[in-house]
């Protein structure tokens, strides 16, 4: 019994000093988007998660900080869910310009949103 209560002591220890400094970027509440997503699957539950990306996105910027990887991504997600496309690709061009190594999938998805956009010539 003695070792289970030490390994918690540490963890627990651990968890608490990895929140005292800094983050590398801000979360908001991104997670909390995730997690209203995967309970309400309806168009309300959407709207509701489209809104805690929109003001995690706005926050960090107004604080100068990144946010993690994938939200502008996750964000024009649901913009394009919206049929709003120019939109859409607004923020996955945010999220290749933010993050180079999503660059690739993110001007995959472009180039195929592009053309939704733009008159046939």
């Amino acid at each position: 019994m003695g070792l289970p209560r030490f390994v918690l002591g540490v963890l627990g220890f651990l968890s608490l000093t990895g929140c005292a400094g800094p983050t590398l970027y801000y979360w908001g509440q991104y997670e909390d988007s995730l997690l209203v997503r995967y309970r309400d699957v309806s168009a309300e539950g959407r709207q509701r998660a489209f809104a805690m990306l929109e003001r995690t996105i706005a926050e960090a910027e107004q604080d100068g900080r990144k946010v993690p990887p994938g939200v502008c991504a996750d964000l024009g997600y649901l913009l394009y869910q919206q049929n709003r496309i120019p939109d859409a690709i607004s923020y996955f061009r945010r999220e290749a310009n933010a993050y180079p190594e999503s660059r690739y999938l993110m001007d995959s998805i472009i180039s195929r949103l592009e053309p939704r956009v733009r008159p046939p010539q």
